[in-house]
């Protein structure tokens, strides 16, 4: 649940284009995505593959990483942009 909100908070974050306020945030995405990618290839035999919840959580580590991605692009712009 905390990286759900930790991914819904950033991508609003972003949508008001708070760059400097959300940097920690937007640096820990990735290591969030791939520390819960490990969790769940550890755990895969006990996860139902089929259901929906899994196809939420799959979309919502997809979603934390893309979230991570696109902040790295705006960071390295906006800090582009300064020099």
């Amino acid at each position: 649940m905390w990286a759900l909100a930790l991914g819904v908070g950033v991508l609003g974050a972003l949508a008001e284009d708070d760059l400097t306020r959300t940097r920690p945030a937007l640096l820990a995405l990735p290591g969030t995505a791939a520390g819960m990618t490990v969790v769940l290839a550890a755990r895969a035999a006990h996860i139902d593959w089929a259901s929906g919840p899994a196809l939420s959580l799959v979309c919502m580590v997809a979603g934390l990483l893309s979230a991570g991605a696109s902040g790295h692009f705006l960071l390295k712009r906006s800090a582009a942009l300064r020099d």
